[in-house]
């Protein structure tokens, strides 16, 4: 196992240690980023579409920051880049829902990825894996998990914004969830 430790005063100089330096001098003052990203890439997350409706137009995007953050009352947490079209939807919608995707569902993450294939538009909702929620917005038909939500808090930090929950409603199937690992799509069984 190879350990890399990268630390940041909250000045621009940087520390990494045991693989490699980084000079504080030299100016890269994105390698603490892509350090942490690279972490982060490490920790295995569920794969989810967030999804949100505004009268007849549909809106979705593939999310691997996801997270339970109450129990009670029950609120979850969902961080989407600043640059998706769903931001400006989803706070004027005071709602969303969150389906999280099966090992099979891999092509319509990449789908609300943003990843055109020659049988996949970006973004495309079609009626045989879409259904509506109790709250009119998309739910995946099929999905291990399935959560209404009324926004309760939403943060911009950074790169992205972080949309805060409240489940209304919540929908679970006996399926074997698609998790999100060092870049690609694996399954719980794959890793066992």
């Amino acid at each position: 196992m190879t350990n890399s430790t990268v630390t940041h005063n909250g000045s621009d100089s940087m520390i990494m240690g045991r693989n490699g330096m980084v000079d504080p001098r030299s100016g890269d003052g994105n390698s603490l980023s892509r350090a942490f990203v690279r972490a982060c890439g490490r920790a295995a997350t569920p794969v989810t579409i967030v999804t949100v409706a505004d009268g007849d137009q549909r809106f979705g995007q593939t999310v691997s920051a996801f997270s339970r953050v109450s129990d009670e009352p029950p609120v979850l947490g969902v961080c989407i880049q600043r640059r998706s079209p769903i931001n400006a939807v989803l706070a004027r919608r005071g709602g969303f829902n969150v389906s999280v995707l099966t090992a099979d569902q891999s092509a319509v993450a990449d789908t609300f990825a943003g990843r055109e294939t020659p049988t996949r538009p970006r973004f495309t909702f079609t009626d045989d894996e879409w259904g509506v929620g109790g709250n009119g917005m998309p739910v995946l038909a099929g999905a291990a998990v399935a959560f209404e939500c009324t926004l309760v808090g939403s943060y911009d930090v950074g790169t992205h914004h972080l949309y805060l929950g409240r489940v209304d409603r919540v929908e679970h199937a006996d399926h074997e969830p698609l998790i999100h690992l060092r870049g690609t799509y694996r399954t719980l069984a794959a890793e066992a």
